[in-house]
């Protein structure tokens, strides 16, 4: 028998939450859903209740109560359930979400031209990137190490070459023989915060971005006078 439904208006904190949800997001990735609701002032996407608990919805509802609506609309069940039909309508939303086609999506994205909406998305470009396999011998375990591709424009290559020599002149006393793994995690974490904090998208402009701060702040060094 088809369930009994209706769409109502309710208090998103009124609704009761699942004790158990096997379905979880990153802390992030929450942010990101708040702030999309905020910025949409309704939500978009329509929680399932049943008897006052939410059955599917549960990050969408506590997003909402997060970016502060006062009312939102949900699916609300009619029909009586067994515990059996609640637990299966929860697992069933969340186990049959079908799969993107990445080439599609990335073209989707590709074709998105406000960085806000890019944003907006929930998608960046490192979620494109294919991912490198880690291969090692049977006879003995290979040293860790890392292996990273920049791409540049003709221009931001010369702007990055040149804070590389910047670098090296200011460097020149002390000898590297091998980069740790330290180092390519301070890089990393450094890409990482001028992405978040300059609200940029593309991994090779925050490297060229960070390579015009560095110029900058070496230029500010040699006009220091040497101690």
């Amino acid at each position: 028998m088809p369930l009994d439904t209706e769409i109502i208006a309710v208090e998103p904190k009124s609704l009761r939450l699942l004790e158990k949800n096997a379905h979880y997001m990153e802390p992030a990735e929450f942010e990101r859903l708040v702030e999309n609701i905020r910025k949409d002032g309704v939500l978009t996407s329509t929680p399932v209740v049943y008897q006052g608990t939410v059955l599917s919805g549960n990050h969408r509802v506590q997003a909402s109560i997060k970016a502060g609506l006062e009312v939102i609309q949900v699916i609300n069940i009619r029909s009586e359930l067994t515990e059996d039909q609640q637990k299966a309508i929860q697992l069933s939303h969340n186990a049959i979400n079908g799969k993107d086609d990445n080439n599609l999506l990335q073209e989707l994205f590709d074709s998105i031209d406000s960085l806000d909406m890019k944003l907006y998305s929930g998608l960046t470009d490192d979620d494109f990137k294919i991912t490198d396999i880690e291969v090692q011998t049977l006879s003995f375990v290979q040293p860790s190490w890392e292996d990273m591709v920049i791409a540049f424009l003709p221009e931001e290559k010369a702007l990055f070459i040149e804070a590389l020599e910047k670098i090296g002149k200011k460097a020149k006393d002390r000898l590297i023989v091998a980069g740790r793994i330290s180092d390519f995690d301070q890089v990393f974490n450094a890409v990482i915060n001028a992405k978040s904090k300059l609200n940029i998208i593309n991994t090779a402009e925050a490297l060229k971005t960070m390579a015009e701060l560095a110029l900058q702040k070496l230029e500010e060094t040699e006009d220091e006078p040497e101690a």
